[in-house]
């Protein structure tokens, strides 16, 4: 009867860790994606076992993200142990601006308004990540927990692709 048990919760754990625990979709808000008429919208699917030793606060899943024309971009978001610096002035669609980059303050800025990301994000710890695809794509994320009593209440996130796009990601 144990070998029975033991078995099946083997099971269960194996099948939860093949279990995408997070989906997420990227917007595009700025940049040549946004002017389409409707604006293209990607997803993403994150591998972070359900029974996996620690939580997405101490531990990164890859991810996948899926574009245009099927196009594939692979990366983690790394454990947030980047605090975000003071902004560096960059334009859309300025090479400049293109991933990667030591934060995305001007997409914060283009998503949730001018001054966003002086006021909420500068300072405070968050995630980055860089996504490389498999038909020349580079996407650079940036995601903030709020948390409230020990608990993730809002997860506010940003992208910026190597083509002008700027795109709010959503979990």
């Amino acid at each position: 009867m144990k070998t029975k048990f033991v078995l099946a919760l083997l099971s269960v754990c194996l099948i939860a860790v093949c279990i995408p625990s997070f989906g997420q979709k990227l917007y595009p808000v700025s940049g040549p994606l946004a002017s389409q008429t409707p604006p293209p919208v990607f997803s993403g699917q994150s591998r972070n076992p359900v029974f996996s030793i620690g939580s997405l606060k101490t531990s990164s899943g890859s991810i996948t993200w899926t574009l245009a024309h099927g196009e594939k971009l692979q990366g983690k978001l790394i454990t947030p142990e980047v605090t975000a610096s003071a902004p560096v002035a960059k334009a859309l669609g300025d090479p400049a601006g293109y991933p990667p980059q030591s934060n995305l303050a001007f997409a914060w800025d283009a998503v949730y308004g001018q001054g966003y990301y002086v006021a909420r994000i500068m300072g405070k710890k968050i995630w980055q990540g860089v996504f490389t695809g498999d038909q020349g794509t580079v996407l650079q994320v940036e995601m903030y927990e709020e948390v409230l009593n020990k608990e993730v209440d809002k997860r506010f996130s940003v992208a910026v692709d190597n083509k002008g796009n700027i795109y709010k990601v959503v979990w």
